[in-house]
């Protein structure tokens, strides 16, 4: 029995899927090609991604790490999202998932990458550094808040399938890169993305025909994952117009930060659920804090202070500050006011809940709970 840790290759392609589909069919039918397009091709490139482990010729085990740029306030933070971990029920019991994911970790670390994200379930997850984080958040519309919300007025925007095609791709994806957070998505591929788990994007245009947003509903088209437009307004005139589309309640999924978007569709959704954004682990504590800090600066200003933070592994602590010149995270000496592991410190500063439902707060570090939760998060579009 060989033990040796090999990544996949574009040769393995059609017995990867087939791996993956039969393994997760234990649950439900899967098919991973057409599932998350964006991660897996028959290339180099795509494959390579996947770490895995043979025995007796067969493949026992997977566990895929992908790259993912994310962009916030125009600052990178590179993470690693991990999915497709996966072990055949033949080789169960024989600590290929513990192997693959530390192996994935050490590669994480050595490559430099900011952070990581992967779905599935808390404890499992945990004992490898990953805790449960990020806020989403879901909201309701039903057909009775579009009635009364708009009273008979015209339909500003009008939808329409969203063709895969090249001026499409690059008239949409430059509204999406004008958001405050977002992961880079190349033009030749963004379609792909707007697809991944089955969804179906539909393109708005105003009534000059111009491409104003777009939004991409799962597969029973009662939720959209991703919802961007030029103005909030065209974001409300989106919803309202797939509502009256399919004269269905629907649900709208946004993500961290609450920003313009957020406000004005709450002021009519029958309710705003929170939701958590999966399970994260921060390996750059410093550079990850301070983009995101300045990010929530940037959405909605924040009371001055100072919290003195001290993480379980890391050689120094973070001083968190709002002042005059802005938000920050910087290394520091002082004494901290809050020292806290890695799993309660990515709860309390990144949610979904707030700080004060996950530790009592210190007086000294009573500001976290008006700055937090902090606007982790990505679009399920981007997930893998």
């Amino acid at each position: 029995m060989s033990t040796d840790i090999i990544r996949l290759s574009a040769g393995d392609f059609e017995e990867a899927m087939a791996f993956l589909n039969a393994v997760f069919a234990e649950h439900a039918p899967h098919d991973f090609a057409n599932l998350l397009p964006s991660v897996y091709q028959p290339t180099d490139e795509h494959m390579r991604c996947n770490y895995a482990i043979r025995d007796g010729g067969r493949l026992a085990a997977i566990v895929g790490v992908f790259p993912i740029d994310w962009r916030v306030g125009g600052i990178l933070l590179r993470m690693a999202g991990i999915g497709g971990v996966s072990v055949h029920k033949d080789f169960r019991g024989k600590g290929y998932m513990k192997l693959l994911m530390n192996h994935a970790i050490e590669q994480i670390r050595a490559e430099g990458y900011d952070l990581s994200y992967l779905g599935g379930r808390r404890q499992r997850y945990a004992y490898f550094g990953y805790e449960v984080g990020a806020t989403a958040y879901n909201l309701l519309f039903l057909r009775d808040n579009i009635r009364h919300a708009f009273n008979g007025q015209d339909e500003v925007v009008t939808l329409e399938p969203a063709p895969d095609e090249a001026d499409t791709n690059a008239a949409i994806k430059a509204l999406h890169d004008a958001q405050l957070q977002y992961c880079e998505r190349p033009v030749d591929t963004f379609g792909r993305y707007l697809r991944n788990w089955h969804s179906q994007p539909l393109l708005a245009r105003d009534k000059t025909d111009k491409i104003v947003g777009y939004l991409s509903p799962n597969r029973d088209n009662r939720v959209a994952n991703e919802l961007v437009a030029d103005t909030p307004e065209n974001a409300v005139q989106v919803v309202r117009a797939w509502s009256d589309r399919i004269d269905e309640t629907v649900n709208v999924m946004v993500h961290a930060p609450a920003g313009p978007v957020l406000r004005r569709l709450n002021q009519f959704a029958e309710y705003t659920r929170v939701e958590t954004g999966g399970n994260w682990q921060i390996f750059n504590w410093p550079h990850v804090l301070d983009t995101l800090f300045k990010a929530q600066h940037a959405s909605s200003a924040l009371p001055p202070g100072s919290v003195v933070l001290s993480i379980d592994g890391l050689s120094q602590s973070l001083s968190l500050t709002v002042d005059t010149t802005g938000a920050r995270c910087e290394t520091t000496d002082s004494v901290p006011g809050l020292t806290v592991d890695s799993l309660t410190a990515t709860r309390v500063l990144f949610g979904p809940a707030p700080p004060a439902t996950v530790i009592s707060l210190p007086d000294n570090a009573a500001m976290l709970a008006a700055w937090c939760p902090l606007p982790l998060g990505i679009s399920p579009q981007d997930k893998v």
